[in-house]
């Protein structure tokens, strides 16, 4: 059952939360383990329902053992000067009336510093943001925040976006496809969708690696109702001269080896789903013989004058554009036709989803951590310690930062990588995409765990935490860089250099701009968030810092965001 976390300054939330959506689990600030329903301290002005203001939020959340599945958030906070976000209030006005105003900006804007706090301490947890319809609010492109917004939120709008949110957020990943956030996925999640309850036949192209099998194997032959089997046949792996009989059979005698009477991979199908990939290597004679299968319906074994009726759903695959295929001659385009254009799909490659390649990173890893390949590693790397009885294999986690005990769990493993190592990754080109992301970090995992094993551990009688911490070092060597950058910090100087990396934009002004916010970021990290001495590597001249400071909020760089990061790195 989901659990949720109200944060609200007031009850009213909380207790509309449990009025209409009791199926529910809700967290709350206290420590009994009866639901707030039926708790005697309900009437009496429990103040332990929710939590009440950031500082409460993070205690919380720091003390559970587990995350809960989503935290419901609102926007205004009507409290007092000292509990509102930031902390330091310096750049507030002092003068009594300016102040006030200032104060009461923060207060109605006050869920987005805890936003801002949420995301920076638990970067996964996902959130729905009680908004008024209408109200002033920066453009959110976080993925995992969800917009609940009505002139008054009441009961039916707040469930309703709850359970959108719970949906929203469980649809990301199905088994072992990660959909994630971006349009192109969305949008062929729906064309797919549809087409498996279709009889239509489907082509998929995409490159060599972003999915196209476990698309048929995992949604398209599920989806559509069909009670045969899914047979799966690749025809790059088969010779030429015996396509005809892999595909529809044969009868003894037929050719020379065939001893006995065979059925193709179209027969083996019937009433089920054939997923035929690489369809381009079929010879233009094999097109054809396909294409009389797939408007009459009936096969005819090679050396056999029967027609044999077959029920088939086809998937085709191919990692060649088929349309310059056709123009060149080299595919019929008859058949291009009938797979195209309704029924032709494109898988985009990881390289047109940066978004999600954050959460591909850790879907991969914990796919590869409880995959069949790593559990006898796994099982030796816990029977090195004794394993609590609480422990949890299906709830690891993996943490994008430096290793940390507090944010390491103590019932199943965590696995942190560092910041240098995920932007590596996020800015690798993947030419072998999601095969080669799921091949990537088993090997990362096989090594790091065979070196822990090796390791001399000193014996001990309480379980450690299964932390496992990738090295940057070991992530740039099966990347094929030279080195991972050196941990020590550096001294900014005259002729000092910042690694950027050039994306591709709309715009020219799009493309600099996005250069000069990684310029500014990197100096302020090298310079300790000195504004004066970015200004004096930037312009030559001392006393230009509000000079920095201007352009860095016209980039949309936030001081209090970039101070917030510093203090929290260890």
């Amino acid at each position: 059952m989901p659990r949720l976390l109200v944060i609200d300054d007031q009850d009213h939330t909380v207790e509309m939360c449990h009025r209409h959506l009791p199926e529910l689990d809700w967290v709350t600030r206290c420590d009994r383990p009866m639901p707030c329903q039926v708790c005697e301290e309900r009437d009496r002005g429990c103040p332990l329902k929710c939590a009440h203001d950031w500082a409460e939020a993070r205690e919380l959340l720091t003390r559970l053992p587990a995350l809960p599945d989503l935290v419901v958030l609102d926007l205004h906070f009507a409290l007092p000067e000292e509990r509102l976000l930031p902390e330091d209030k310096g750049e507030l006005p002092a003068a009594p009336r300016a102040r006030a105003q200032a104060l009461e900006a923060l207060r109605r804007t006050q869920g987005l510093h805890i936003l801002e706090r949420l995301r920076a301490e638990w970067p996964t947890l996902p959130v729905v943001l009680l908004t008024a319809t209408g109200a002033d609010l920066p453009e959110l492109v976080d993925p995992l925040v969800y917009l609940c917004a009505n002139e008054v939120v009441d009961s039916r709008t707040l469930a309703g976006g709850i359970w959108r949110a719970l949906e929203l957020h469980h649809t990301a990943q199905e088994g072992p496809i990660f959909w994630g956030k971006s349009r192109a996925m969305a949008d062929l999640r729906r064309a797919l969708a549809t087409l498996s309850r279709s009889p239509l036949p489907v082509l998929l192209e995409g490159e060599t690696g972003t999915g196209k099998s476990w698309l048929a194997e995992h949604f398209l032959h599920p989806r559509s109702g069909a009670k045969g089997p899914l047979v799966v046949t690749d025809l790059s792996t088969v010779p030429a001269a015996l396509l005809p009989a892999h595909l529809f059979g044969a009868r003894r005698g037929a050719y020379t080896g065939a001893i006995e009477d065979s059925a193709g991979v179209f027969e083996q199908a019937d009433g089920g789903t054939l997923f035929l990939d690489e369809i381009a290597n079929l010879d233009l004679d094999a097109q054809r013989q396909l294409l009389l299968v797939l408007e009459r319906g009936v096969v005819t074994r090679l050396g056999d004058v029967r027609p044999r009726p077959v029920r088939v759903k086809v998937v085709a695959a191919t990692n060649q554009d088929v349309a310059r295929l056709v123009a060149e001659g080299r595919f019929r385009a008859d058949l291009h036709m009938r797979l195209s254009p309704a029924t032709r799909l494109r898988v985009p490659a990881l390289r047109e989803r940066r978004e999600d390649l954050p959460d591909l990173v850790r879907f991969a890893l914990l796919e590869a951590l409880s995959s069949e390949a790593l559990l006898p590693l796994v099982r030796s790397f816990l029977a090195r310690f004794p394993t609590p009885d609480d422990f949890r294999p299906d709830a690891s986690a993996v943490v994008f930062g430096r290793p940390s005990a507090r944010t390491a769990r103590t019932d199943a493993f965590t696995v942190f990588l560092g910041k240098w190592a995920l932007d590596r990754l996020c800015a690798h080109p993947w030419p072998g995409n999601q095969r080669e992301l799921r091949m990537l970090t088993t090997h990362v995992l096989t090594l790091l765990l065979l070196e822990q094993l090796e390791a001399e551990v000193p014996a001990r009688t309480a379980r450690a935490p299964a932390v496992l911490a990738i090295p940057d070092a070991l992530v740039a060597r099966l990347l094929g860089e030279a080195e991972a950058p050196r941990t020590q910090p550096v001294r900014a100087g005259p002729g000092s250099t910042v690694e950027v990396r050039v994306q591709a934009g709309q715009s020219f002004s799009r493309v600099a701009a996005d250069v000069e916010r990684q310029v500014l970021e990197a100096l302020y990290e090298r310079t300790a968030g000195d504004l004066d001495r970015m200004g004096e590597l930037l312009l030559g001249q001392r006393g230009a810092a509000r000079r920095v400071h201007v352009r860095m909020n016209q980039l949309g760089l936030s001081l209090r965001a970039l101070r917030g990061r510093r203090a929290r790195e260890p």
